[in-house]
């Protein structure tokens, strides 16, 4: 073979890579080119997306925050009334360019299809959004329901059904991988921690709330090694005073999106009331309020679950991280994690909303 025809292969090859990587750097996560993606949804229905979605609408705020943490909330079109996270949901709203479909229990179908969304994201374990699915699908719209979870696996599962059929597959693993990440660094942390503090995590106190087991609050106690006194119960019971007595938790955590009253004062009304001031976190001042975007990150499965564990390790077990959270914990709950940097320049004021609808919004 002459030198010339050498030099001929050479370039051939040459440019042949150069267009491989020029398409790579077009299509990061697979590139529109490979095709419709398939995905067996929570439901079991069979979903299909024949290239990537531009126009999402989610229902949800755990999805729409999971959606904007891989990296694809600029597609959202719509979301609920509660979705307030990260800033951009709130700017977007209130700049016109972000619709909204109504609340998280109360979505509007008309509202849905208005917003003409190329896929619908529905949330499995609120019913007024079940209800409309098959309104959704008469009307021609793509729609997938997913389940966000109450553990870090089922929520990975939801992350990683969102990245399949939105096409941010790779972007999705890599959100998992930084969560578990964090997560093994907490874990590491508080693992040499032989005695394990009692606790009670209420989402009410007046009747009293709560969780027991199987909740998103529950695996949060779990991974910070806290001992749920309620464990012995599902979901979200209510029970009496007398029965807090009777477990007398260590500590006692209560998350309320809406507080009847400021946080100082329910601590101040615990600790002088003749019932409450028995029990022993109210006398040894181990009663922590958690309201606002603070609450939404222990009441919310998704990006910032990691979050919820990383405080509540740290009030348990102070002495590990040399820290003392304060009492009342809001939206400043960023400056006391290790994302905080990145959380304090996407933090939104938390919208306040009714009682009942926030102890709603916990029962799975």
């Amino acid at each position: 073979m002459d030198k010339k025809a050498i030099i001929a292969i050479i370039l051939v090859v040459a440019l042949v890579a150069v267009g491989t990587t020029m398409v790579l750097e077009m299509n990061p996560s697979g590139g529109e080119d490979e095709g419709p993606v398939t995905v067996i949804d929570a439901e079991g229905r069979t979903v299909t997306t024949e290239e990537a979605p531009t126009r999402l609408v989610s229902c949800s705020p755990s999805l729409t925050e999971m959606a904007y943490a891989m990296g694809i909330g600029e597609r959202l079109v719509a979301v609920t009334d509660y979705c307030d996270w990260p800033a951009d949901v709130n700017a977007r709203k209130t700049a016109g360019t972000l619709a909204t479909v109504g609340g998280y229990f109360t979505p509007s179908v008309e509202a849905v299809i208005a917003a003409e969304g190329d896929l619908v994201l529905l949330d499995r374990g609120v019913q007024a959004q079940m209800d409309m699915l098959t309104q959704l699908e008469n009307a021609g719209l793509n729609v997938i329901v997913l389940d966000k979870g109450t553990t870090f696996d089922e929520v990975y599962d939801a992350i990683l059904m969102i990245g399949e059929i939105c096409w941010v597959e790779d972007e999705a693993e890599d959100l998992i991988d930084s969560m578990n990440a964090r997560l093994a660094s907490i874990e590491e942390d508080i693992g040499d921690i032989e005695s394990i503090p009692t606790m009670a995590f209420a989402v009410w106190l007046d009747p009293i709330y709560l969780s027991g087991n199987g909740t998103f609050a529950a695996d949060v106690m779990s991974h910070a090694k806290g001992e749920n006194v309620y464990s012995n119960l599902t979901g979200w019971p209510d029970v009496s005073v007398e029965s807090m007595l009777e477990t007398d938790p260590e500590y006692l955590v209560v998350s309320m999106m809406y507080l009847p009253s400021p946080g100082a004062e329910i601590i101040s009304g615990l600790e002088n009331d003749t019932v409450w001031s028995e029990l022993s976190a109210v006398q040894n001042k181990r009663v922590y309020i958690l309201t606002g975007q603070c609450d939404n990150v222990f009441s919310r499965p998704g990006p910032r679950m990691v979050d919820a564990v990383e405080l509540l390790a740290q009030i348990l077990h102070p002495d590990v991280f040399n820290v003392s959270l304060p009492h009342v914990i809001s939206d400043d709950y960023v400056d006391w994690v290790s994302s905080g940097e990145t959380a304090e320049a996407e933090a939104a004021p938390a919208a306040a909303a009714p009682m009942m609808a926030m102890a709603q919004a916990r029962i799975e």
